[in-house]
């Protein structure tokens, strides 16, 4: 009883104790890394990939506003607003975009109109890196404004 009590023991102790100068986990680290770094990798590609495309959509917005702000006032201004979009998006480095104004405002468009701007782009614009999510997609803003 004595010696198998004895043998369990040094079994059990043996099972615990590491084999060799750097234990049974050898290699246990490279396998993990190996495991998660694409996972890594993809989270941390994606969050930039959304931090742009929430930097496009303000851009956007912005972009808008501004244009909104001078097609509204009196005259003939749309050409002045398009320049004025222009100069926001490509401060930005926004490239490719459509911008729309309805109605179309003239000199006889009457005070009180409302006028909607829509200024649309693509995602890609600002996509940069291995991992496109957002390839594809179109991001869009409406402003809505009173004529002066």
């Amino acid at each position: 009883m004595q010696t198998s009590r004895k043998q369990s023991e040094q079994t059990l102790t043996a099972a615990v104790t590491p084999a060799g100068p750097r234990g049974t986990r050898s290699g246990t680290a490279a396998t993990e890394m190996a495991v998660l770094l694409p996972l890594l990798v993809i989270i941390v590609f994606g969050a930039v990939e959304m931090a742009n495309a929430v930097f496009l959509k303000q851009s956007l917005d912005i972009a808008a506003y501004e244009a909104a702000k001078v097609i509204t006032r009196p005259g003939n201004n749309e050409a002045l607003a398009r320049t004025r979009c222009g100069e926001v998006l490509v401060l930005r480095k926004v490239s490719a975009y459509t911008l729309t104004f309805s109605p179309t405002v003239t000199t006889a468009t009457p005070r009180g109109t409302q006028v909607t701007v829509t200024l649309t782009a693509t995602a890609s614009n600002m996509s940069y890196g291995p991992v496109h999510f957002m390839q594809g997609r179109t991001l869009s803003t409406v402003v809505v404004m009173v004529r002066l």
